[in-house]
């Protein structure tokens, strides 16, 4: 039986940056990324990205990095934690557009990673995230 496909996400612990208090990350191994181990088949293939991301909340701004972006969502490494469940507002620009401000649910968190689901994207919108996501390598699931 095959084993489920892994995804990659930011280290929580150290940011991302394999190191904490000046040693190599023990819960990334100094890799900055943490595995997690997938279920099922995703509508959109994941790319990987280091985007800044303001993530609105109850008339708060939570700041961060979009790490992961597909059409239909992004993965976010945020300074605080936003329930599940939340109605935000997603604010980032991508290189060669304008600033784009979306609407979004939080459908998962897991410390500071977050995932964000799109809602209401106009055609416009998803395009220059599509075209966007074609520059970038994909996260292998």
């Amino acid at each position: 039986m095959a084993s489920p496909p892994k995804l990659y996400f930011w280290c929580a612990d150290c940011g991302g940056s394999g190191k904490k208090s000046g040693d190599s990350c023990p819960r990334c191994n100094g890799t900055g990324r943490v595995a997690v181990w997938a279920t099922g088949r995703r509508q959109f293939l994941r790319y990987l990205t280091n985007l800044p991301i303001t993530i609105s909340v109850h008339e708060r701004d939570v700041e961060g990095y979009c790490n992961q972006i597909a059409e239909g969502g992004l993965g976010a490494l945020l300074r605080e934690p936003v329930p599940v469940g939340s109605m935000v507002r997603v604010q980032f620009v991508m290189p060669h557009a304008s600033e784009l401000h979306l609407k979004g649910v939080v459908r998962y968190e897991c410390g500071f990673q977050h995932g964000v689901e799109f809602v209401s994207l106009s055609e416009a919108e998803r395009l220059a995230i599509r075209q966007y996501c074609h520059e970038l390598p994909s996260v292998s699931l």
